[in-house]
């Protein structure tokens, strides 16, 4: 169960005490390796072209201020090694995550690709440097509407391109179509999403995605996942574009203001985050529009209310609740 303790809604500057904190809540760890993407998806805020200019590698020391302290802690939860980016772009992705496989034997590595660069040699590469988990997320052309006959042919085409089958595995019409490629050393999925009708305006960036109502259930996002950008920004949540100007009040500041991930996870801004966000009020920009987590984590989003009544409001939480 996840855990939200009274240290969680504010400031933590004590660095073992941080430390604690962020090995019992964090369960996911979001980091870009580098920023380029060769995508421009109309759902997607890489739609502005941001990200196809000169590829930048994430800096040496930010990369070791991350994986460092996930292995003071002996970290065992999911490393995403990706954002905004399109992991596959560059090919220091297979060092870095053979390093922190090396490192953080327990974590369960994960990429999210557009599966624009798989080919057979570049999957067993993936095998062999360590990865866990590969999501293929299958994209339409800009512009173009969400069809199921699209959408399985892509999903073809990336399954030759792999040189493994697929085999589907969850349907839903004009929403989303799972498949499954089998793999004797990691799991690979093939995903499509109608994001227009399930996606989220990613802090309001995408215009053409709208909710129904303004959005008052809590957020567990600030709580579990930890967030860092290519240049070291660290964000609330995946939400939030670190390197935006739209976003740019939102985020924590760069980690290298902070002595070390824990601290950045327990700092003054992202308490703020934490005290807001666990509420049952309504929410404000950039969050007020965004339905995220609400259905897919509705113990984790009860868990954190529980707590902003106990540690927030002083009230009586729940029995069993942090």
């Amino acid at each position: 169960m996840m855990y939200v303790g009274p240290e969680m809604f504010v400031e933590v500057t004590d660095r073992d005490v941080a430390r604690r904190v962020f090995k019992e809540t964090v369960s996911r760890v979001e980091m870009e390796t580098h920023s380029y993407c060769n995508r421009r998806c109309s759902y997607c805020p890489n739609v502005v072209g941001d990200r196809l200019g000169p590829n930048q590698l994430i800096p040496e020391d930010i990369w070791q201020t991350i994986i460092g302290g996930l292995e003071e802690i002996e970290y065992d939860e999911l490393l995403v090694l990706n954002y905004y980016n399109e992991p596959l772009a560059d090919r220091s992705i297979l060092a870095r995550i053979r390093e922190a496989r090396t490192r953080l034997p327990k974590a369960r590595i994960m990429i999210y690709s557009n599966g624009d660069y798989l080919e057979p040699s570049l999957i067993e590469e993936l095998a062999d440097a360590g990865l866990n988990y590969l999501h293929v997320s299958i994209h339409l052309k800009q512009g173009d509407a969400y069809t199921d006959r699209y959408v399985l042919n892509r999903i073809i085409e990336v399954s030759v391109r792999m040189g493994i089958p697929a085999q589907i595995t969850a349907l839903k019409s004009a929403q989303y179509i799972v498949a499954k490629v089998a793999h004797r050393r990691m799991e690979i999925e093939v995903r499509a999403i109608n994001f227009y009708h399930l996606g989220t305006d990613r802090g309001g960036l995408i215009g053409d995605i709208h909710t129904a109502a303004k959005r008052k259930d809590s957020c567990f996002f600030p709580f579990a996942h930890f967030v860092v950008s290519y240049n070291g920004l660290v964000a609330p949540c995946c939400h939030i574009r670190s390197d935006r100007p739209e976003h740019e009040a939102f985020i924590y500041g760069n980690l290298r203001d902070y002595g070390s991930i824990f601290q950045a996870f327990t700092s003054a801004p992202a308490a703020a985050w934490r005290r807001e966000l666990s509420s049952s009020d309504e929410k404000r920009s950039p969050c007020d529009t965004c339905s995220a987590g609400v259905l897919t984590n509705a113990d984790s989003v009860k868990i954190v209310a529980a707590a902003h009544q106990r540690h927030v409001l002083g009230a009586p939480a729940a029995a069993g609740s942090s």
